[in-house]
């Protein structure tokens, strides 16, 4: 199948995004779960991504539903599977990472909706999570991939642990606003901080800005999860080899060096690290160059190949693809009460403060609820 490029260089306009939304909202099962993709597989990190996408845009009883579908799964230990396909785990293997974005996940809906009584309900199962978590973390200040069975896995993955500082930054809020004292939890933080800034030889084969790693998030995920900023987050974006290595302008960002595979997530991901390190504009200008793979209903093939602009996965349209160009259309617009929250990662000392937007979405008089 042949991608057709668009011409077309704009952000997506009031009925360009509820046809998104209302997309990812009819994948949601009665359960609350979103699948990748009818009959695909469901982790825990895009699903709870998904749910972040809807609650930005509005859709607060789906993400509500899509949360409560993560209570109701948590295991004994605190974690989830990574992966279930039809309601039944068939990936035992829990990673950390996914394990932690609950906490992400909470925080932000908490950003929008401002109820205290979500944070409430939820606060046994972000504190669980965030204690499995916790329990994998290294002597290096690096989190383990995951474990099974109670045997970890080791091999720490910069892209994983930097997803993983965030979701501490958002535990740490949520604990601050229940007027919850987890000063370990802090220390946690801290310590991965340290190995994200200085990684030394602590993650494979990402000795970044150095020399490129193989895959794009190893370089741009230290920023988007709030570890690296300001001029250091600007100047790693920036980096010639490194943007050279991921960046064909105009198409978009590739998910590998080594191949000329186009991702819409990747693409979304860095438009959200860019827009957090203040290089707002080309954040704009590379989300634009999403459209290329677009389709009439609203949802986002998953990439392409460039230039022979052959659809890869083949007919492969996710949910988490279409929910990383909602998240990333939120942050650069700055007309919700979430759009400022990736932002807002990088400010490791202001607690459960207000991020710097208004206190309710102004997308409800434009993205309505389906009937």
């Amino acid at each position: 199948m042949r991608a057709s490029a668009s011409e077309a260089t704009s952000l997506l306009s009031a009925l360009e995004i509820q046809a998104t939304v209302d997309w990812l909202a009819a994948q949601q099962k009665p359960s609350g779960e979103i699948a990748w993709m009818t009959g695909g597989k469901m982790d825990p990190w895009d699903h709870v991504h998904s749910a972040m996408a809807l609650m930005a845009f509005g859709r607060v009883d789906a993400a509500l539903r899509a949360f409560a579908f993560m209570v109701d799964t948590q295991e004994d230990d605190g974690g989830w599977a990574a992966e279930r396909r039809g309601g039944k785990v068939t990936r035992i293997t829990q990673e950390s990472n996914h394990v932690a974005y609950i906490a992400t996940g909470v925080w932000h809906a908490h950003c929008y909706t401002r109820d205290v009584s979500f944070l409430r309900s939820t606060w046994p199962t972000v504190e669980r999570a965030v204690e499995l978590v916790l329990s994998m973390q290294l002597p290096s200040g690096a989190i383990a991939w995951a474990h099974k069975n109670g045997d970890v896995w080791k091999a720490p993955l910069l892209t994983g642990c930097s997803s993983i500082y965030g979701s501490l930054v958002c535990a740490i809020r949520i604990a601050e606003r229940l007027g919850m004292e987890r000063p370990h939890w802090r220390k946690a933080r801290e310590r991965l901080a340290r190995v994200l800034r200085h990684p030394g030889t602590v993650f494979t084969d990402t000795d970044l800005p150095e020399k490129p790693g193989r895959f794009s998030m190893d370089w741009y995920y230290p920023v988007l999860g709030g570890a690296i900023r300001d001029e250091a987050g600007r100047k790693r974006l920036l980096d010639t080899a490194l943007t050279s290595a991921f960046i064909q302008e105009g198409v978009g960002c590739r998910c590998v060096k080594d191949k000329p595979w186009y991702t819409i997530a990747e693409t979304c991901e860095l438009v959200l690290a860019l827009d957090a390190a203040g290089l707002t504009e080309r954040a704009r200008q590379v989300l634009s160059w999403t459209r290329w793979l677009r389709t009439d209903s609203g949802a986002y093939w998953t990439g392409a190949t460039h230039p022979a602009h052959e659809i890869f996965p083949e007919g492969e349209q996710t949910t988490w693809t279409a929910a990383a160009v909602l998240i990333a259309t939120d942050a650069v617009q700055r007309q919700s009460a979430t759009s400022g929250f990736f932002r807002s990662l990088g400010d490791e000392h202001d607690g459960a403060r207000r991020i710097d937007v208004p206190a309710r979405s102004n997308y409800e008089d434009v993205v309505p609820a389906a009937e």
